[in-house]
């Protein structure tokens, strides 16, 4: 993650949990910059925790449901959120806003997510499934990274551990006049 050029605490908030067989993941993009958009990216981080805590089947669109919910009578937000399964490397992504996720690998995919923000204007969210295989990578990030980017502009994106290849996307893409951030999952067969 990094905040915008000129404040010190970014609105966007990183989310990666294990949970049962696999992962559940999101990156969490609070409108606006600042302290203000910092809490409520906290705020919202720490609604997804408390339902996981109970949650049993995590499925990105319910995800989504929690944080619109969360988000009520705040600045709102934008999300994207993945779940993988590592024992089937089968895996869905939903989202709402101007966020992304993409897939790098054997399948090539960009998903994009229709308009919204949450906790004001969301419409029901749509699940997309994907299956991977060892070695692909799923990204999710906001909009405060370039998605022109190809696997050509990383020629080591298929090698570098995911926490590294997070990094160096937010380093490498990101605008300086927003909020950057970046989750990615990687397949290990």
């Amino acid at each position: 993650m990094s905040p915008c050029d000129g404040e010190t605490l970014s609105g966007d908030a990183a989310f990666v949990h294990p949970v049962q067989n696999g992962v559940l993941a999101a990156v969490i993009d609070a409108l606006g910059h600042g302290p203000d958009a910092h809490r409520l990216s906290v705020q919202l981080t720490e609604a997804l925790l408390r339902w996981l805590a109970e949650e049993s089947s995590p499925r990105p669109e319910k995800a989504l449901e929690v944080l619109d919910e969360s988000a009520r009578e705040t600045r709102g937000a934008v999300a994207t959120v993945a779940w993988l399964n590592g024992n089937t490397f089968q895996g869905s992504a939903a989202g709402i806003g101007n966020v992304r996720c993409r897939l790098f690998g054997t399948v090539k995919r960009d998903v994009e997510f229709g308009d919204g923000v949450l906790g004001q204007r969301m419409r029901t969210p749509r699940s997309n499934s994907f299956t991977l295989q060892p070695a692909d990578t799923v990204m999710l990030f906001s909009d405060g990274v370039i998605s022109r980017f190809s696997a050509d502009d990383y020629p080591t994106l298929g090698l570098d551990s995911a926490p590294a290849v997070a990094f160096n996307i937010v380093r490498r893409f990101r605008r300086g006049t927003d909020d950057a951030s970046c989750v990615v999952l990687r397949c290990r067969g």
